[in-house]
């Protein structure tokens, strides 16, 4: 009798002890399950508890200001704007290339690049149309490309067309002469003084202080005017030039052509 009441009391000793090693796995199994994971990539490097998450800077905005006076310190500035100059194939005669969703900065004034292009459309006489979405706002449209040059004192409009006209067919291996915008010994215009009359009519002289366009480049503030090429209508001109028929251009103020043989 007494060894069986001893065998009936170790075995409900074991049962307890199953018991409470099943309970002690149970808890464990919930404290792990409940706490936060990290799960390591192994093509990412483990976070680091002292490393702030990093910001990514929204796509567009990182040019959006271009400021004039950064432009002999700012190397990423530097490098954009002989990008885009490089994409246009000019140099000398422009300052900047700033597209219509960018805004300028010239010391301590601003313009806006899409209040100009509006500007320009009503001088041109074009109605700028915007185009709705689904979601009945405007979709966004293709920016337009601007060259800008920022007027000098003792700058007039001649001066500043014919130094970006001789880099222009520099470029294209022709050279012109200094004075290859006087008139012939005749006292007639030449081919090229003809060029930068008519061309005078495709640019437009803003005044960034008053925040009007303007006619006039005499008694000038440094850095108060600048002089805007709209690039697709400026080169889509030129490209029409054929420099071996320049002398024998014919303007009469308003049409540039070269008469039929």
């Amino acid at each position: 009798m007494t060894g069986h009441r001893n065998g009936r009391k170790t075995s409900s000793l074991v049962i307890i002890a199953l018991a409470g090693l099943i309970l002690l796995a149970v808890l464990v199994a919930i404290k792990i399950l409940m706490e936060p994971q990290i799960i390591v990539r192994e093509d990412e490097p483990a976070p680091n508890a002292n490393t702030p998450p990093t910001a990514t800077t929204p796509a567009g905005e990182q040019n959006a200001v271009i400021d004039y006076g950064k432009l002999a310190s700012d190397e990423d500035l530097q490098s954009l704007m002989a990008q885009r100059k490089e994409d246009y194939d000019v140099g000398e005669g422009i300052d900047m290339i700033a597209r219509s969703d960018e805004t300028i900065q010239i010391g301590d004034t601003t313009v806006s690049m899409k209040e100009l292009q509006k500007q320009i459309q009503l001088k041109l006489g074009e109605i700028g149309e915007e185009t709705i979405g689904p979601d009945g706002q405007p979709l966004a449209q293709p920016a337009e490309s601007y060259g800008i040059y920022i007027v000098q004192p003792g700058d007039n409009i001649w001066n500043i067309h014919f130094r970006f006209l001789k880099d222009y067919f520099s470029r294209r291996n022709i050279t012109l002469s200094s004075v290859a915008d006087e008139p012939l010994r005749q006292g007639y215009s030449s081919g090229v003084g003809k060029l930068l009359k008519f061309s005078e009519n495709m640019v437009y002289i803003y005044n960034i202080i008053d925040k009007q366009f303007s006619e006039d480049l005499n008694l000038i503030e440094p850095q108060s005017k600048i002089v805007i090429y709209k690039m697709d209508r400026v080169f889509a001109f030129l490209e029409q030039v054929d420099y071996k028929n320049i002398n024998r251009l014919r303007f009469d103020g308003d049409t540039l052509w070269v008469p039929a043989d």
